[in-house]
């Protein structure tokens, strides 16, 4: 079969199953175990309008909020993560409800919605820059503070107090806006051909 074949066919999986994250979260699985690209042979690349919004959404999600991406208008909208997730936990909790934050994306007619990273993933991201560190001691440091207890608090703590902070927060920032150009492109990929 030929690759456009191919590729209309896994696309065409996607899309029915869009809407399913316990489905999603299969294939992206099978995926990141089945085939490994190196990282260097695939750029997500989008058109230019779209890397000041990149940009702030992925400081957005770091943050922990829920982004809204309008396609048409490329202006963007957040709410906290809490508060799209479990709304009514979210207002017990702080007093708040999604009335009272007034979103703008709810007046939308387009728009995709870009989430904050899963824990396992910026697990993956923080394994990523310590493979890639030269400081062999620095590493073995983080090595050890990430896969005993705490790891999130423990890499943090080092990091904070070491020479590379700046690398850290500049290595995950791009990976974040790389997650974000992917969900640009997975989403509103008639744009992209």
């Amino acid at each position: 079969m030929k690759a456009d074949k191919l590729l209309d066919e896994i696309l065409l999986i996607l899309s029915s199953v869009k809407n399913d994250p316990t489905a999603l979260t299969k294939i992206l699985d099978f995926m990141n175990e089945e085939i490994v690209l190196p990282e260097e042979e695939y750029e997500v690349k989008i058109p230019e309008k779209y890397n000041n919004a990149v940009k702030e959404i992925a400081g957005s999600i770091d943050a922990g909020n829920v982004c809204f991406l309008n396609t048409n208008t490329l202006a963007i909208d957040e709410i906290p993560k809490g508060l799209f997730f479990s709304p009514s936990a979210y207002e017990m909790e702080t007093g708040f409800s999604l009335k009272d934050l007034k979103p703008k994306y709810t007046r939308w007619k387009k728009y995709i919605t870009i989430e904050p990273l899963e824990s396992n993933e910026s697990f993956k991201i923080m394994e990523k820059f310590v493979d890639q560190l030269d400081n062999s001691k620095l590493r073995e440091r983080l090595v050890y503070a990430l896969y005993n207890g705490r790891p999130f608090a423990n890499f943090k703590n080092i990091i904070d107090n070491s020479d590379i902070r700046h690398d850290w927060f500049d290595f995950k920032d791009k990976k974040l806006q790389e997650y974000v150009k992917t969900m640009i492109e997975i989403n509103i990929p008639q744009e992209l051909s």
